[in-house]
């Protein structure tokens, strides 16, 4: 064989060796929906001081909206996030999770969900959250 054509199957071969952490594994899955779980437990109970546990100081909320026909990313402050649930009365803010899906790789979790959000008894509307979740020392927070 010559040098060109063993390169490419060399470089086959090695790459076909090399050791990947598995995508996720069962004790991380459940610790990411145990955080997801517990937020929006607290987003019901108007509980602002757990949703701040589960956060990092970075955490941001970004939301796409439609203007004009376009898709419109916007910011806002997870402290104001915190503060209008805080301001709900317990049990009138209900996000229900229709869907779940957890991908993890090492300290990186990534959850995407399909929702129905209620006020009170009454639908809101629905949609689709997506969170990434960092592994820190302390166990895993949205950011």
């Amino acid at each position: 064989m010559t040098r060109l054509k063993i390169l490419p199957l060399l470089a086959l071969l090695i790459f076909s060796l090399i050791q990947c952490s598995p995508e996720g594994n069962v004790e991380n899955d459940e610790a990411v929906t145990a955080v997801i779980a517990k937020f929006f437990d607290a987003m019901r109970a108007s509980d602002g001081e757990q949703l701040r546990s589960l956060i990092t100081t970075e955490t941001t909320l970004k939301t796409v909206t439609v203007a004009d026909v376009e898709p419109v990313l916007r910011e806002t402050s997870f402290d104001r996030f915190i503060t209008s649930v805080e301001g709900a009365e317990p049990g009138t803010l209900n996000e229900e999770l229709t869907s779940l899906t957890i991908h993890v790789d090492d300290n990186l979790a990534t959850a995407w969900m399909d929702y129905r959000f209620y006020r009170g008894e009454e639908f809101s509307h629905c949609g689709v959250n997506t969170m990434n979740l960092l592994k820190k020392s302390s166990g895993w927070k949205i950011v």
